[in-house]
Formats: structure tokens, sequence, C-alpha cells
């Protein structure tokens, strides 16, 4: 009887013992272990853009898209930008390009014979229809660009109405002296009233939704036929028809800036990162860039377009491309472009790295199976964090984020926060040839999810939370990055 108390006494105690420690009982089951610095699969594919402040736009060379060079091949294709997240297809100059004085095989895509038809080699008006309500059915918007500062040698007009042209000394003038093509003179308005009807030809027959216009910071073209030509294409629409001109405008036309258009080109910075930054290993003139890009008052009625590279990119046609110029930093500097400011461009085979030149006078059709396995997935997540996260929107400046930049201990890496509302996106890059460890300086302490971590992409696309305090080490292999959405 003694014995039997005495076992009862100590289960008793027993159990009390483990309610006040917190042991738990054999047959108790276990707590959840913390789920921070545990990955989980991330889904970066088909991500759909919040608002039009977070789209990103793909320039696209229908001769070097698919190895048929036409629309209707290109339109196979379109499902694959949209998995991708593309919101804007824009396509250069679809026209016929004329063959006087032509450069290459090709000729310039920039040098055209007429305004109003569909290139052959691409395919028909109704092939180009077809493209468009494709592209609409995928949630996607299709760009046309248009080249109004001047003609090819043999386009319709300089037979037809040679008064639209430009003279000197009785001969037609080279703007540039730029010899495959002519130069158009604004100052006779039925040339102006005849540019505006080919581009509401485009809008009316084929339902497009913007333009990119090619060098409209020529001193040829005033801004006030912008002014003018704006308005009546959002008329004849009856909707909105996007504009994005191929300018930096301030500096190069200020009058610009209020004449109408969407977007301009955040050309200045494109050629910092291609001439000052290149392939340096410290981030002290990418910060002070960066800096400047985003301070810049000038455009508080405008968004812009950042880049990396384009059809134009310095060297792009002839002996080399970004990755010439900007080697190893083209992984971290690609992240730039996506978070930092604007709305970011894709070009032709970027998204698979594509790393050989593209002379637009020849044809150079790109290899789809030749993907960097790095880069590829980089863009993909990329997109989507773009699509997702209203801090990396961009607009007009009372829609746009904050952005503040953090301190970093080493000079090869860079931080910088982008904050709207409630969302807060942490961004940080090494240029460093070697992994190394900074300490980053005023982050906005708590638990944040890491979207995107350059030591792991090449095998996977995961994410995972991660306590970050207001100070803190953060680790990046050479010319590392990360992305962090604080939960």
């Amino acid at each position: 009887m003694k014995r039997h108390l005495l076992y009862a006494t100590c289960f008793i105690l027993s159990a009390l013992l483990l309610s006040v420690t917190g042991c738990k009982s054999e047959n108790e089951p276990e707590e959840p272990e913390s789920t921070l610095n545990k990955e989980s699969a991330l889904e970066v594919d088909y991500t759909v853009a919040i608002s039009d402040n977070n789209h990103v736009i793909y320039e696209l060379n229908l001769y070097n898209f698919t190895a048929a060079g036409t629309l209707n091949a290109a339109q196979e294709r379109l499902a694959d930008l949209r998995k991708l997240g593309v919101d804007i297809v824009w396509l250069m100059p679809i026209q016929p390009r004329s063959t006087d004085g032509k450069i290459g095989a090709l000729g310039s895509p920039y040098a055209l014979h007429d305004y109003t038809e569909v290139n052959p080699d691409h395919g028909t008006l109704s092939d180009f229809k077809a493209f468009v309500a494709k592209a609409h059915s995928l949630g996607m918007q299709v760009w046309l660009d248009w080249v109004p500062n001047h003609t090819g040698l043999d386009h319709i007009w300089v037979s037809g109405h040679p008064e639209y042209y430009k003279h000197s000394g009785g001969e037609i003038v080279h703007p540039n002296n730029y010899g495959d093509v002519y130069q158009l003179d604004y100052s006779n308005a039925d040339m102006c009233n005849a540019m505006q009807q080919a581009m509401i030809y485009w809008i009316v027959e084929t339902n497009i939704d913007g333009f990119r216009c090619d060098y409209i910071s020529s001193p040829e073209i005033p801004a006030d036929f912008w002014s003018a030509t704006i308005p009546k294409l959002q008329q004849a629409a009856g909707r909105k028809i996007w504009m994005l001109g191929e300018s930096d405008f301030q500096p190069e036309k200020p009058a610009l800036l209020s004449a109408g258009f969407d977007y301009d080109y955040t050309v200045g910075f494109h050629w910092q990162l291609e001439n000052k930054i290149g392939k340096a290993q410290t981030t002290g003139t990418l910060r002070s860039q960066c800096r400047s890009l985003v301070n810049n008052n000038s455009y508080a009625n405008m968004d812009r377009m950042i880049y990396l590279t384009n059809h134009d990119d310095i060297g792009n046609n002839f002996d080399g491309n970004y990755f010439t110029l900007l080697g190893n930093n083209v992984a971290p500097l690609t992240v730039v472009e996506f978070t930092l400011y604007g709305m970011p461009l894709i070009y032709n085979g970027q998204e698979i790295g594509w790393r050989k030149v593209q002379n637009y006078f020849n044809r150079d059709v790109i290899n789809w199976s030749t993907v960097d396995a790095r880069l590829q997935p980089t863009i993909r997540t990329l997109v989507a964090l773009r699509h997702t996260q209203p801090a990396l929107g961009s607009g007009k400046k009372a829609d746009r984020p904050t952005t503040t930049f953090l301190e970093c201990s080493n000079s090869a890496f860079m931080a910088y926060t982008k904050k709207k509302g409630d969302n807060t996106v942490l961004v940080v890059i090494s240029l460093a040839t070697d992994s190394a460890t900074c300490t980053v300086k005023g982050i906005e302490e708590g638990v944040y999810t890491q979207w995107l971590n350059s030591e792991t992409i090449t095998d996977r696309i995961v994410k995972k939370d991660v306590q970050l305090a207001s100070t803190q080490p953060i680790y990046l292999p050479k010319k590392g990055y990360s992305v962090y959405v604080k939960k």
C-alpha cells in the first residue's frame, strides 16, 4: 500500500514538474519549429502587374526573335513572353525598309520605305492584326516603333511629296550625315498632318496601344508637334494611347517634358553605367548616379524607362554589347535596373542572357536553348517582384515609392530600401570580385522574406524568411545580390 502511494506521489510530482518546466510528455505532439531560414518554393511565372506603374516592357526585333522572322512565328511565342510576365511588347519598325543606300543585308529598320505598309518579310497587315489580337488576349499591350525624324531614300514621299523634306542647295538633307535617310521638314504643315494621319492609321486599323518614338530629341522636330499630335491620337483611339520618347528629355530637350509623353529614356544614367561604372569593383560612382536618377525633380508629371541594353546599345550593332562593357557586373546591375527607378526594359534575348551582338542591319537569330543559368532565373524573379510589390512601382512623382540609400561598411556593396505605404523592399548588391560580408546600417528591422538570393539562384527559385536588425551583416558571393520584402 505504501509502495503504491509512493508511485502515485512520484507520478504527480513528475507531471507538475513537466508543466512548470515546459517539458513534453512522451506522447505529446512536438511544437512546430520556427519558419525562419526555411526555404520554400517561390512561384515567379505568369505574374500580373498590380498596376500600370508596375509594368515591364519588352523590345522585340522580328528578324532575330524567331528563325522565320515573321509576325506569325512571333505570335506563336507570345505565350512565352506572358509566362515571363511581359506587359508591353514594343515591336521594332515593322514597315518595309528602304533598299536605296541600305546598310548590310537588310538595311536599317529606321530607314522606312512606307509608313503604312507591313514589311513582306514579316507578313501581311492581317498577320499584324492577328499578332495584336493575340497579345491582347494574353493581357499584353503592343507598341509600334515610330520614326518621325526621317525616311529612307526611296520612301514613297520622296517622289510623291518632295516638299515634305528639308532641302539645302537644291538637295534633300541627310540628317547627322546618315547617308541612308532624308530629313523631314516640320515647317511643312501638310507633312505634319500626313505624319499624324499615318500614326492614326495604325491605331484605328490595327488596335495598337502605343508608340515608341525614335529620335524625338531631334532639333528638327518641334515639341509642339507632339503637343498637338498626342491628343489627336487619343481622340482617334477613344482610349489611352501610350507614348515613349527616345530621349533623355532633361537635358536633351526639356520642352518635351510637357508635350504629353508617358515615358522617356534614362539615357544619361545608361551612359554612366557603360562609360564610368562598367566593370568597376566599387559602387561609389554607381551610388552617386543612382541618387541623381531618383532625385531628378524634372519628371514630376511623367515616368521613365530604365534599361541596360537595347538595339542602340553602344557597340551592339558592331563589335560588342552590354556584356562587353559591363562584364560580370551585368547580373547585379540587372537587379538595379528592375528595382531602382522607372519601368524596366527587357531587350530581345536579354531574359536568357544572350551574349551575341545583334546587328540590326543583318539577321542574327537568337538561340533560345542557350540559357544563362544565373541571369534567366534572376530576371524571372525580378519581373515577379516588380509586378507584385507596390514599393517597386514607378509612375509620376506622386505615385513613386521612397528610395533610401543605406550605409555600407564595404565599398563594393550598395544597399537601398524602396518603400510605399506598408510595403518595404530591401536591395543589396556587390560588385566585388570575391565573396564578402558587409555591415548594412539603417535597415527597417523586422522579419523579411528573401525573394532573390544570388547564392542559390542557379539551383532553385526559393524564398525564406529571415530576421534583419537595423544594423545587419549581410554576406554575398562575388558579384552577388539579395532582395528582401518586409513581412
